[in-house]
């Protein structure tokens, strides 16, 4: 190419170009590359785009379902870590030491070596702490879910004996467990196997009540907890209260016998410890009075009365077990006195094990009870806090909460997850800003399970049942609520005194059960009682219920009635005779002198929140049956859903249609009037 040709500045300008020579087939090579560099995307393309589009969060996308699913995230992002970690150490090293020896005094309820109330008050801590919603409540061991693992457990601890290998005890998942076979037993007489058996109920139930929360939130079945009344749970926990005093008379008094489970576990029980009462251990009962009376009055009389003053409450429980460990080592109690100890605490983590999945449709009915009514008392404490500090709970998210403690915990040898209400006053009381309490908890649980359990050997059980009883004071009070419902609701005081009955005759599942129908048949009876109330008019001009003011007065020759209940085939006879008997007809057999000059009738339908198909008919007989005594008819106040009903079903069709009324006002313009006896236009649905 000579120097004065000049050289094309693109493959554009070459195509373009005829002074341009090509070899054999370099032109169709360039436009090959040219047609690539500018291709449509690919099918390929399209689909990742797809996908990426669907599949694919985003990170605005990422953090905000963070925030939804760990509502820690969400609070540390809130969080001054200046001004409120302090707080969080302070309550989760107070709860902390809490959990050591309750967790040890439920474990020894539950019916199994104290290591497995330690796992709980650990393990389940870790994963609500990370996914829980409230921000105060202390989960972990609890003395009703306690009571009932151990009721489930006697009732299901020899189906799981062909789950437990006798010849083989060396099977048994890890060193920990066996140390405590060879050491402790909670019941005189018990062997290594069935401890295991035990122990195989319990992670086998926590794991199903667990799957089932699960479900529970999947589907977003948060309300199942609003089927249970104030007065179903107030007295299901009191009964239970006094199922757990009674499981505890035997360590207080130091007698020995098989604690009877299964239904009547109350009154077989007592009938036990009167006919062994005469085998009590002195020394004992004196342990048992010193420790109650000490932690009772710091309790009372420091904790609560000085809790203003006191940057935290003073650990008395704690204090109690290490001193009566050091008395019992020095006293040598268990050699001398006949006192019966713990034993031996092992230290470490446990080795990771399976339920026995074979087994879970032989406890589904009791891990259905325990999933609700663990999930009602964890709410019912959680609402409690969120509504003093402001904040909501989202029943599904604490839901899921449990759901994942309590398969994970099931697999560290640990049981169903609960908040205590002590705990849970003591972690906001010491300043507890967050769940980080709880993981700070955590920690001194782990240093404990680690390196200090051992150390608890020589302890009385006895000190650890007068710890229950104390702790559940304000459980046994809850008897004293009959006062209040007595003035308030006496239907709600039945459902109380029925559901508390219930429990501690038969047990704590059937009596809750019996609760919850009891309560839903008392709704349709409350409907069948339903009142009818008589308006009058004030001076002012508003309409008030007549029987409750004095000063109101009743319209001449018209009568205004309130049905104060939703309108359904239960109740819509008692609507149609509580009209008649309040509004009879003239000449009617009710009908005095007075009432003869009955010219209109008003229905107010404003409490009427819902109407079937029975109730329509109900408001619509009434109707015709007035107007064909020449009585004027309106009906006001009508919500969305009655008139639905009422235009759909067509029933009030052939009236005239000024019987429907916007307000009480309007129907009296009317009345005033006098427009109601003129045309006879028909509703046309």
């Amino acid at each position: 190419m000579k120097p004065s040709e000049s050289v094309p500045s693109s493959v554009h300008e070459m195509q373009n170009d005829d002074s341009v020579s090509f070899l054999p087939g370099e032109r169709d090579l360039e436009q090959v590359a040219f047609c690539e560099m500018e291709r449509s995307p690919s099918v390929w393309d399209h689909t990742k785009e797809w996908f990426t589009a669907r599949f694919v969060p985003s990170r605005s996308c990422v953090n905000a379902s963070l925030r939804r699913h760990i509502p820690l995230v969400d609070h540390l992002s809130h969080y001054s870590w200046k001004k409120d970690l302090p707080n969080d150490v302070l309550s989760g090293v107070t709860v902390g030491v809490m959990h050591i020896p309750f967790g040890m005094a439920y474990g020894l309820m539950s019916t199994l070596p104290v290591i497995y109330g330690l796992n709980t008050s650990f393990f389940p801590v870790l994963i609500y702490s990370l996914l829980g919603t409230s921000r105060h409540i202390s989960v972990g061991t609890f003395a009703v879910t306690c009571l009932m693992l151990a009721e489930m457990i006697n009732n299901h601890q020899f189906q799981f004996a062909s789950y437990v290998s006798v010849e083989e005890p060396e099977s048994l998942s890890n060193d920990s467990l066996v140390s405590n076979f060879t050491v402790y037993a909670p019941v005189d007489g018990e062997s290594p196997v069935e401890v295991e058996q035990k122990l195989l109920v319990a992670i086998t139930i926590t794991f199903v009540a667990g799957v089932i929360q699960l479900v529970l939130s999947f589907f977003h079945m948060g309300m199942v907890n609003t089927y249970l009344s104030d007065a179903v749970v107030g007295g299901v926990t009191t009964g239970a209260a006094f199922h757990i005093l009674t499981s505890q008379v035997k360590d207080i008094l130091g007698i020995r016998f098989k604690l009877a489970g299964g239904a009547h576990f109350f009154p077989r029980t007592w009938i036990e410890i009167f006919r062994h009462i005469g085998e009590s251990n002195p020394a004992t009962v004196i342990i048992s009075a010193v420790s109650m009376t000490i932690v009772s009055v710091v309790k009372t009389h420091v904790n609560e009365r000085f809790a203003k003053r006191l940057p935290f409450p003073v650990p008395v429980e704690m204090g109690m077990v290490v001193v009566a460990t050091l008395v019992s080592s020095l006293a040598n109690l268990e050699q001398r006195f006949s006192v019966r100890l713990v034993g031996t605490v092992p230290s470490g983590f446990p080795r990771p094990r399976l339920p026995v999945f074979s087994a879970m449709h032989l406890v589904l009915q009791d891990a259905i009870v325990m999933a609700v009514v663990s999930f009602a008392l964890n709410v019912s404490v959680a609402r409690l806090f969120a509504k003093k500090h402001e904040y909501r709970i989202d029943p599904t998210q604490e839901l899921l909460a449990y759901g994942v403690g309590n398969v994970f915990s099931s697999f560290f040898e640990s049981y169903v997850l609960c908040a205590a209400l002590a705990r849970s006053v003591v972690q906001e009381a010491s300043g507890g800003r967050t769940q980080l309490a709880g993981l700070v908890s955590c920690a001194v649980v782990a240093i404990f399970l680690l390196f200090l359990g051992p150390l608890l050997q020589p302890l009385p059980q006895a000190v650890l049942a007068s710890i229950v009883l104390v702790a559940l004071k304000r459980m046994y009070l809850q008897v004293f609520d009959l006062r209040t419902l007595w003035h308030v609701d006496k239907l709600e005081m039945l459902v109380w005194i029925v559901t508390f009955a219930s429990v501690l005759i038969i047990d704590v599942a059937p009596g809750l059960l019996i609760g919850v129908v009891f309560n839903l048949f008392l709704l349709i009876v409350r409907a069948q009682l339903a009142a009818m109330a008589l308006l009058g008019q004030l001076e002012l001009a508003a309409l008030r219920v007549n029987e409750n003011l004095d000063t109101s007065r009743e319209l001449p020759s018209t009568k205004i009635l309130r049905f104060e209940h939703s309108l359904f085939y239960a109740n819509a006879w008692r609507f149609k005779k509580l009209v008649r008997e309040m509004a009879p007809l003239p000449g009617s057999k009710g009908c005095s002198g007075d009432s003869s000059r009955l010219h209109h009738l008003i229905l107010d339908c404003s409490c009427i929140s819902y109407a079937d198909t029975a109730g329509a008919k109900a408001i619509a007989k009434i109707v015709k049956e007035y107007q064909a005594a020449q009585v004027s008819v309106h009906v006001c106040h009508c919500r969305e859903s009655l008139l639905g009903v009422l235009q759909r079903g067509q029933f009030l069709q052939d009236v005239d249609k000024r019987v429907l009324q916007a307000s009480i006002e309007t129907a009296l313009e009317d009345v005033s009037c006098g427009n109601y006896a003129g045309e006879q236009e028909v509703i046309k649905c």
